[in-house]
């Protein structure tokens, strides 16, 4: 008899079938994974917990195989039937059952449960991997869209809204004028003096030498000027270039409804800096997404400052784990922003944001309002999928290498 996993690929591409390729999103059947990354895939096992039940999954030729038992796998990882089913139905992610401490190595590495996840999605959910090969971005009147491409509020906005939906993102320079901006700095430097390690409220990371180090206040809504972008009209009038109807469900005021990010030079515990990674990595893209982010600049976005980057045309793809500095990593596009320009992207569009190569600064700095389609939200009724990374005393976000290292 079939196992629950086999059963699940034959319920997908028919009884009995034992290898299957993702379809839909513009795949076939027959399409195999793009080679530069079937070739880092080896053999990988996943058992229920409830009942042992293992089975592998394999790439040949480029096709991914799922073979009943776990023997021949480098990697096996143990999940319950529930955090599989919701694996499978792109509600969980690699990265929040790990960070959740739902996923065990019963031998091997972790990691390789993030590297296979592209696989696993497009095998599942149609959902293709990343391939450079493929991207062909395209404005309204077929030419080749430039990805660097910078808007002013008054553009065109289906031109504006064409480019979001087709390369992911949308840079727009002098949203905000310098008193404004003034403003925000000053609030952002209250937020800073109040901010405590372990208030749960709050992202921290380590240096080398163990000085802590704030990279993120949740609740900058506390603050009057940044609670006002919560309704600033230039803010919704960007989350209306989106195809679907976007919502603010955090209220301004509370932890998540605006939030302040900081880059700090030399972090080496933590989450300042943050690998290729796509918005909704710790789960929930089925129940709640498209979802989209939207950045007001305090400070330049230069590899100095701290850069943060986006991978053009890659909203509807999945990439594996991968950090800034990973020699098979993308480069990306890095907006050239200065302080009061925005930028709205697709939280499934992959970006990375490397540290600073600057010691002196200043630093780039951002307030972040995170969209989600009307409708949509936590598929388990939660509050915010970004909860599995608070709780620790220390107020420290731990790396995903060292977490997955525990498991």
């Amino acid at each position: 008899m079939a196992s629950a996993i086999q059963s699940s690929v034959d319920s997908r591409f028919g009884a009995g079938s034992g290898s299957a390729a993702g379809s839909g999103s513009g795949t076939r059947p027959d399409r195999p994974l793009p080679a530069g990354y079937a070739a880092t895939l080896a053999p990988f096992a996943i058992a229920l917990a409830e009942t042992g039940e293992a089975s592998t999954f394999v790439v040949r030729d480029g096709r991914l195989e799922c073979r009943p038992g776990a023997e021949g796998a480098a990697t096996c990882v143990e999940l319950s039937q529930a955090s599989f089913d919701g694996l499978r139905g792109d509600v969980e992610s690699a990265a929040g059952l790990i960070y959740g401490n739902r996923a065990r190595a019963l031998r091997g590495d972790l990691m390789d449960f993030l590297q296979w996840e592209p696989a696993l999605r497009w095998l599942y959910t149609g959902r293709p991997v990343y391939d450079p090969d493929t991207v062909d971005l395209r404005g309204r009147d077929g030419a080749p869209l430039d990805p660097a491409r910078a808007f002013r509020p008054d553009d065109d906005r289906e031109e504006m809204a064409h480019f979001l939906r087709t390369v992911g993102y949308v840079f727009v320079r002098e949203v905000f004028s310098k008193e404004e901006v003034e403003q925000l700095q000053a609030e952002a430097d209250t937020l800073r003096g109040l901010a405590r390690e372990g208030d749960q409220e709050s992202w921290w990371g380590k240096r080398r030498d163990g000085t802590s180090v704030l990279c993120r206040v949740l609740r900058a809504g506390s603050q009057p000027k940044m609670r006002s972008l919560h309704a600033d009209p230039r803010i919704h009038h960007l989350a209306g270039l989106c195809e679907v109807p976007m919502e603010l469900k955090i209220a301004a005021d509370e932890k998540d409804g605006v939030t302040l990010l900081w880059k700090q030079p030399g972090v080496d515990e933590g989450l300042g800096d943050l690998p290729w990674h796509r918005d909704c990595g710790l789960g929930g893209h089925a129940s709640m997404c498209p979802t989209a982010v939207i950045s007001v600049f305090l400070g330049p976005n230069t590899p100095e400052a701290g850069e943060l980057r986006f991978l053009p045309g890659s909203w509807q793809s999945s990439l594996p784990f991968q950090t800034a500095d990973d020699a098979r990593a993308p480069r990306g596009i890095a907006p050239p922003a200065r302080a009061g320009d925005v930028t709205i992207h697709y939280g499934d569009g992959l970006h990375v944001a490397p540290p600073p190569t600057g010691t002196t600064g200043p630093f780039r700095s951002c307030v972040l309002l995170g969209f989600t389609r009307a409708g949509g939200g936590h598929h388990e009724g939660g509050r915010h999928y970004n909860d599995v990374l608070l709780g620790d005393e220390s107020g420290q976000v731990a790396d995903m290498k060292k977490v997955a290292a525990r498991h």
